[in-house]
Order: structure tokens, then sequence, then C-alpha cells
């Protein structure tokens, strides 16, 4: 049987240990993060890559995209008060940004270039004009 002082000290290790992994885990997520948007993407699809099938990587991509927008939208509801429970709006905010990294890294793996296709978009969009305004009463 141990004594109770090894014990504490081999939890104490062990907690160091979990304490320095975790630090390294944020720092590689930090530098994953870094830089803009679409290099971003293209790391976190690199990734996937490595833990999922590469052939069914479109598809997955696609389905989750649908997936965050959904989580969006709930979440939303949720701070609007149009859900059973009520949510914050920082997690509007989180699952928004989730919409838009997986749009990105979406785009990424379709072989989209996300910022030349919103740019072409918003051309569309400003120069189609707009919708007339309702007549005055």
């Amino acid at each position: 049987m141990y004594h109770p002082h090894i014990t504490i000290l081999a939890e104490r290790q062990m907690t160091a240990h979990r304490i320095a992994e975790q630090a390294a885990d944020r720092a590689a997520a930090a530098r994953l993060a870094s830089g803009p948007l679409p290099q971003t993407a293209a790391r976190l699809a690199a990734r996937l890559r490595e833990h999922f099938n590469p052939d069914m990587l479109p598809v997955q991509q696609v389905l989750a995209l649908a997936e965050e927008a959904g989580e969006f939208t709930a979440a939303y509801r949720r701070w609007a008060g149009l859900a059973r429970r009520s949510g914050t709006w920082h997690d509007v905010e989180a699952e928004l940004a989730d919409v838009v990294i997986t749009a990105y890294v979406t785009a990424h793996v379709l072989g989209i270039d996300l910022d030349a296709a919103w740019r072409a978009k918003a051309e569309v969009v400003f120069t189609r004009g707009w919708r007339q305004p309702p007549p005055a009463a």
C-alpha cells in the first residue's frame, strides 16, 4: 500500500501533466485559428482529413453546415424567448461563428473560393434593385 503523501504527489503530478497538455492544446488551437479565414478553413479541412474518410468529407461538411445553421437558429430562438428554455446572446454569437467557420471549411472541401463567391454574389445583390417601399397611407 502506498503512503498517502505519495498518492497526493502522484495526483499533483498527473494534474500538472494534464494542465501542460491543455496548455499545449490551447497553443495548437491558437496557431490553427490564426490568419485569414480561408487559410484557417484549409488547416481545419486538413485536420478533418486526418480523422475522417476523405472521400466522405464533402458530404459530411454539407451536412455539418446544415446542422450548424440549425444550431444557430435554435440558439436565436432560445435567446428571443421563442423556445421552451432560454439562452444567451453569447450562444447566438458562438453558433453563428460556427456557421461561418463551417461554411468556409465546406467551401474549401468542395473547392469553392468562398471569398470570391460572396463578393460576386454581393455585387449581384447590390445591382439587382430593391423592392419598392409601400405607398404612404
